[in-house]
């Protein structure tokens, strides 16, 4: 137990100094940190009011209200805010940084895990602006649902536990495409479809037919990240089956994903430079 502990605190105190450092250099680009906050912050307006714009012309999408469809959107940003910082930056640079240029290397030839040091190099606490984002976007959405959910301690326990789960299941999808890498080399990568396919997640699953629904939920389950948490508070009863299920789902595409990567580490070939 003892060594155990010891071994956590290991990874505590690596995690709290590579965090410093990429804090540090993030920092030093204070103009490019001020236009990475505006674009995001721009992005989600225009989304919403898309959705706002839609849901005043019709009432409900599929017996989802406007509050309910934003809290869904609100989730996925929750979700994918706590994924993007640790896992985005890794999941985009893997093939044409890590791969082709050879920089795999590196972690290599350190008495640590590969894989722990590629997501502690890629840190991006930038992107606690996409939580906060998120945080304001839920709460907003959970006042204004019919009934309005009270924000007890309990609901904002729930509603951060379901979005770690979420940002679970982003790391394993993203980690399992990006992880194709080390057998189909490429400086694009294999990352940029699961953005659109994140999107479309975004929306209540019951407008898609049940193929699309049983994609979201098993295939590349992102149902898990948005529209399943948010049936934690609008229909809790129907869902609740799911709303089971999320933490398993979560575990194993996470261990699918660690899989791949470290079976195609078995075939990385340094580039000799």
């Amino acid at each position: 137990m003892l060594t155990l502990l010891k071994k956590l605190a290991r990874g505590i105190g690596l995690c709290w100094h590579y965090g410093l450092q990429k804090q540090k250099v993030d920092m030093a680009y204070r103009g490019d940190f001020a236009a990475y906050v505006a674009v995001g912050i721009l992005y989600s307006v225009i989304q919403l009011f898309f959705l706002w714009a839609l849901l005043r012309q019709i009432p409900d999408i599929a017996g989802w209200d406007f509050p309910s469809v934003v809290l869904i959107y609100g989730f996925g940003q929750l979700s994918f805010g706590y994924f993007a910082m640790f896992f985005f930056e890794f999941a985009v640079r893997f093939s044409d940084f890590y791969i082709i240029e050879g920089n795999l290397d590196r972690p290599l030839l350190r008495p640590l895990s590969p894989l722990f040091q590629l997501v502690m190099e890629n840190l991006n606490f930038r992107d606690i602006i996409v939580v906060l984002k998120g945080w304001a976007i839920v709460i907003w959405a959970l006042s204004n649902l019919e009934p309005p959910v009270a924000l007890t301690p309990w609901a904002f326990i729930m509603a951060n536990l379901l979005a770690v789960i979420g940002a679970v299941v982003y790391a394993g999808a993203f980690l399992t495409v990006a992880s194709l890498s080390y057998w189909v080399k490429d400086r694009v990568g294999f990352t940029s479809p699961l953005f659109s396919i994140s999107e479309a997640s975004r929306y209540p699953l019951t407008i898609y037919n049940p193929a699309v629904q049983v994609f979201f939920s098993f295939v590349i389950p992102f149902g898990y990240c948005a529209f399943y948490p948010a049936t934690y508070f609008t229909d809790p009863a129907a869902w609740s089956g799911w709303l089971v299920l999320s933490p398993f789902v979560a575990a194993g595409i996470f261990i699918v994903g660690t899989l791949v990567f470290y079976r195609g580490l078995r075939t990385y070939e340094s580039t000799g430079s």
